[in-house]
């Protein structure tokens, strides 16, 4: 049985830092019908997964009745990063989701997938939201680094949770 997802939440949305500004020749906007394609390329090398096509991207973020807005960041015209609001009032009431937050490979160690979910998260307070979550997998070290940099903290949903963040806490404070 595969381990479930970790869960952390922001308990507030009340002192977001505010937006840093762009690189030049970066941009940051919500995703355009045009760029769905360039979203799912990035999308299939940032989570190493051929299933991600124009289809699924539109399916699971452009036309999810549950995504409110799905943010990019674009440079020569490519998305090279993204995240997604997303809202689940049945379980996480009051709460914004964070969504499929990714960046390309070759653009890594940029802070980008810092910035775009901060973009996400000054979203939801203005879609009025109290707090967010979000949910991950172990391995994915740089991105949790990047939710504890955000003031995300772990959520333990059953009792692998704790063990799971310790090995995560030591791994992260090992390099």
């Amino acid at each position: 049985m595969r381990p479930s997802n970790l869960l952390m939440r922001r308990a507030s949305l009340e002192d977001l830092p505010a937006m840093p500004a762009m690189p030049v020749g970066y941009s940051l906007h919500v995703c355009e019908e045009g760029e769905i394609d360039s979203l799912a390329n990035l999308l299939r090398a940032a989570f190493e997964d051929e299933n991600w096509n124009v289809e699924k991207a539109r399916e699971a973020l452009i036309d999810a009745e549950d995504v409110k807005t799905t943010h990019v960041i674009t440079h020569n015209g490519q998305v090279i990063a993204t995240a997604s609001s997303r809202l689940l009032p049945n379980d996480y009431p009051g709460s914004g989701y964070l969504h499929w937050v990714a960046s390309h490979p070759q653009y890594r160690g940029q802070r980008l997938g810092y910035i775009i979910s901060l973009a996400v998260l000054h979203e939801f307070v203005e879609l009025g939201c109290s707090d967010a979550v979000l949910e991950t997998q172990d391995f994915r070290l740089p991105a949790i680094k990047t939710y504890l940099n955000l003031d995300f903290e772990p959520a333990y949903r059953d009792d692998t949770h704790g063990g799971r963040w310790e090995v995560i806490r030591g791994e992260l404070n090992g390099s």
